[in-house]
């Protein structure tokens, strides 16, 4: 039993792995297969089904810009035929804003569901909860200009993410998990382990 619950949980960092080198690399067949066919997944720009993340994933990718993950090794915990995961993650994108060239990252925690099918794993649920963020110039000498205002409005745990993502015509809601919203943050963990028990 200890060997297998071991097997399982390589298994499952494996597959969490997989699926962002696939969406980093655009291999979009590849990244739908990680996916459970009931998935649910909830980020800032997107709720939906994982194959409805995927194909509008592809959809949002932007000639000329370039977008990726770093990720730390994926920490799972297995309950029979379910897993949740919490991976630290730092997304990194660089694109163009009212002519300037930027550089953003943003500082997240990436909660991953996943159910075993048969002999294999797939991703049942993706959330993330939104720790901070940030945007800079990539020229040192060119740096972008916000309305303060606007950016005020945001909220502190993705300001930035919400700056980036009205940069490219996507509205964010004010309802996701943040550090700035403890609440939110402990509740988020609380329905994972709570899924995860009913396996």
């Amino acid at each position: 039993m200890a060997d297998q619950a071991r097997f399982d949980r390589i298994d499952v960092a494996d597959l969490i792995l997989r699926e962002r080198l696939a969406r980093d690399s655009k291999q979009w067949e590849d990244m739908a297969a990680c996916y459970h066919p009931q998935s649910v997944v909830e980020v800032s720009w997107f709720r939906g089904s994982g194959a409805e993340f995927v194909e509008m994933t592809q959809k949002a990718m932007r000639p000329g810009s370039l977008n990726f993950h770093i990720m730390t090794p994926p920490v799972v915990n297995v309950r029979k035929d379910r897993a949740i995961s919490e991976t630290p993650c730092i997304l990194r994108s660089f694109s163009m804003m009212d002519g300037v060239e930027i550089s953003f990252e943003g500082f997240v925690r990436l909660f991953w569901r996943a159910r075993r099918e048969g002999d294999r794993w797939l991703i049942a649920g993706l959330r993330c909860l939104y720790l901070k963020d940030e945007i800079h110039g990539r020229n040192p000498n060119r740096q972008p200009v916000f309305d303060e205002e606007k950016l005020a409005s945001y909220r502190d745990s993705y300001r930035f993410t919400s700056a980036n993502l009205a940069n490219l015509g996507i509205a964010v809601t004010d309802d996701l998990p943040g550090t700035d919203r403890p609440e939110m943050a402990d509740a988020l963990r609380t329905g994972e382990d709570a899924w995860l028990a009913q396996g």
